[in-house]
């Protein structure tokens, strides 16, 4: 049986947590990273770059990583014919984790990335014979302006949307929906953020922004709707629940890396970080009020949601619910401050570390 995986989006955020959590194991599968570049050693190039965000020391599982030149945008992957007869025969798993996830981009341009790509990737999919498995990470955002709860099976209710992000990866899942062939899931993470012990995260975006603001005395006023809900995520829980998705044959079909029903207001959000970072509330004015060219204003649609996304599949299959905010939003504020909120990041292993000594 083949066993190998191979990982789309592994140089993302959320796929460095997923290679990390892989390479724990020392007897695990290979791992086939498909990154952007000219040539083999541009590959080798960026996955050394990727090892150098997880750790000061890279383990000896870290031979298990097979860079692999690709590009979602071309059809076939644009992989080399070697690249592709060494996938087709080793592969066992596809995990796509990979999207354009900038909110500003024309639709045109998101549609080639997240549609196409996914295109592209289930294509290449179909080509394995013993293909055990196919994950698709969309986001919990499919759900648009939609209200009220939305559920896992839910999907086209008619939403509008926020920007082109959210339109194009609903538009990927519709396709996926549509692959009856392959043996599929689904995952819907919600905003993710830092995991939950260390605090850790390379990416310093969405909810990071006012916080990194606030704590630095620079946001007297929020636009944001106090009722709004704000679903965050640590990333360990996401991983944890696409880890499961990858390896267990019964799991299939979607499911919510949400907070759901643990999910924060804007308002307790807002309450939460004035307890921890010892400073008063900020004015909550109407959502929509900062000026377009303002660096915080595409994140601003994301504090007046009044979608609550169901995760009861997710929670089913784990067992467990994601964590709640207030057990770990001192840890993201702690790694943000030590880290300069990107400017003086850490390696994923010297965060970890540093939360041990803590």
């Amino acid at each position: 049986m083949s066993d190998a995986i191979l990982l789309t989006g592994g140089t993302g955020f959320l796929g460095m947590e997923l290679i990390a959590r892989w390479l724990q194991d020392d007897a695990g599968p290979d791992i086939f990273v498909a990154v952007r570049a000219r040539d083999a050693a541009g590959a080798q190039t960026r996955v050394d770059e990727l090892l150098a965000r997880l750790y000061d020391d890279p383990p000896p599982s870290a031979a298990r990583l097979r860079p692999v030149c690709a590009e979602l945008t071309t059809e076939g992957l644009g992989l080399s014919a070697r690249d592709r007869a060494d996938l087709i025969a080793n592969v066992g798993r596809v995990v796509h984790c990979a999207a354009s996830i900038s909110f500003t981009l024309p639709l045109d341009e998101a549609r080639s990335i997240n549609v196409g790509g996914t295109s592209h990737v289930l294509d290449t999919a179909r080509e394995i014979d013993d293909l055990q498995r196919v994950v698709h990470v969309s986001t919990a955002y499919v759900a648009g302006r939609a209200r009220g709860r939305f559920r896992e099976a839910d999907l086209d209710c008619g939403q509008r949307f926020r920007n082109t992000y959210e339109q194009t990866k609903c538009e990927a899942e519709l396709l996926v929906a549509s692959a009856g062939d392959l043996p599929l899931a689904v995952l819907r993470p919600s905003i993710v953020v830092g995991e939950s012990d260390s605090g850790w995260t390379s990416a310093f975006n969405v909810v990071y922004w006012p916080l990194q603001a606030f704590a630095r005395g620079l946001f007297a006023e929020l636009p944001a709707d106090p009722s709004g809900i704000v679903d965050l995520v640590p990333v360990d829980h996401v991983t944890e629940l696409l880890d499961r998705l990858t390896f267990d044959r019964n799991a299939a079909g979607t499911y919510s890396a949400v907070s759901g029903d643990r999910a924060v207001t804007v308002a307790e959000l807002v309450d939460l970080a004035c307890q921890i970072l010892d400073r008063p509330a900020p004015r909550l004015s109407p959502p929509g009020t900062l000026p377009d060219g303002h660096p915080g204003a595409i994140f601003a649609p994301y504090f007046d949601v009044q979608a609550a996304f169901d995760d009861r599949r997710a929670r089913a299959l784990l067992g467990a619910a994601a964590p709640r905010a207030r057990d770990y939003f001192g840890a993201l504020l702690e790694y943000g401050r030590r880290a300069r909120w990107g400017k003086r990041p850490f390696t994923r292993q010297a965060a970890r570390g540093l939360a041990v000594v803590a």
